[in-house]
C-alpha cells in the first residue's frame, strides 16, 4: 500500500475525517451539558431578597424622618407578604412610634383584629407586640404591630417566628437573622 494506491487515499481520508467529526461532535455535546448545568447557577441571585433590602430614610414632613425596610417573605401556608418594619423619629430625635405591618394578598389573607403578633426566637421567651389596628384596620388584609416594647428583646442570633393572628388559622413567617439586624439598625437610628 501507498499513497497513490487510490483504495488507500479513500480510506485514510475517510479516517482523518472521521475523527474530527466524532471530536467536535463531543466537545459540542460537553459544552452543551455545561450550558445546561452551569446556566441555573448564574440565575440564582448571589443574596435573597431578603437580605439585600436597603434601610430607606425618607422626609415625611417638616421636622419628621421615617425609616424602614422591606422584604417579601412566604408564610407557612404559602402566602406571600410584604414585612415592612419602620421608625418614625421627630426633629428632636423623639421615636413617634417604631411598628411592624404586615400586608398579605387582598382576599388570600385577613387579620383578626384585635389579637397580638407571637413573636418566637430561635432561643429566649416568646414576645407579644400590640395590635395598632386593634379597632380599625386601613384594610383586611394588613396588620400593624407595635414593636417599641419589645424592640430590645430582639434576637442578635437566630431567627425570629412570627405566628400571624389570621382569621381562618394562624399562619406562621420565618424571620432570617439578616432581617433582624436590619430591624435593630433601624431601632438604634
Amino acid at each position: 500500500m501507498n499513497d497513490k494506491d487510490p483504495d488507500f487515499r479513500q480510506t485514510g481520508d475517510s479516517q482523518t475525517r472521521i475523527l474530527p467529526q466524532t471530536l467536535c461532535q463531543t466537545l459540542f455535546i460537553l459544552a452543551s451539558l455545561l450550558i445546561l448545568l452551569a446556566g441555573p447557577l448564574y440565575a440564582v441571585p448571589s443574596q435573597s431578597p431578603a437580605q439585600a433590602a436597603p434601610i430607606q430614610e425618607q422626609t415625611e414632613a417638616p421636622g419628621q424622618v421615617i425609616y424602614q425596610t422591606r422584604h417579601r417573605l412566604k408564610d407557612s401556608l404559602g402566602n406571600s407578604w410584604q414585612v415592612i418594619f419602620y421608625k418614625r423619629v421627630a426633629e428632636s430625635d423623639e421615636t413617634r412610634n417604631l411598628n411592624l405591618r404586615l400586608a398579605g394578598f387582598p382576599g388570600a389573607v385577613e387579620f383578626q383584629h384585635p389579637q397580638p403578633l407571637i413573636l418566637t426566637p430561635s432561643r429566649g421567651d416568646k414576645l407579644e407586640a400590640a395590635d395598632d389596628f386593634a379597632e380599625e384596620a386601613p384594610a383586611p388584609n394588613i396588620g400593624e404591630y407595635d414593636m417599641g416594647a419589645i424592640a430590645n428583646r430582639l434576637p442578635s442570633r437566630g431567627s425570629l417566628e412570627l405566628t400571624l393572628p389570621l382569621k381562618e388559622r394562624p399562619a406562621s413567617l420565618q424571620i432570617p437573622l439578616p432581617v433582624i439586624l436590619e430591624w435593630q439598625d433601624i431601632v438604634k437610628k
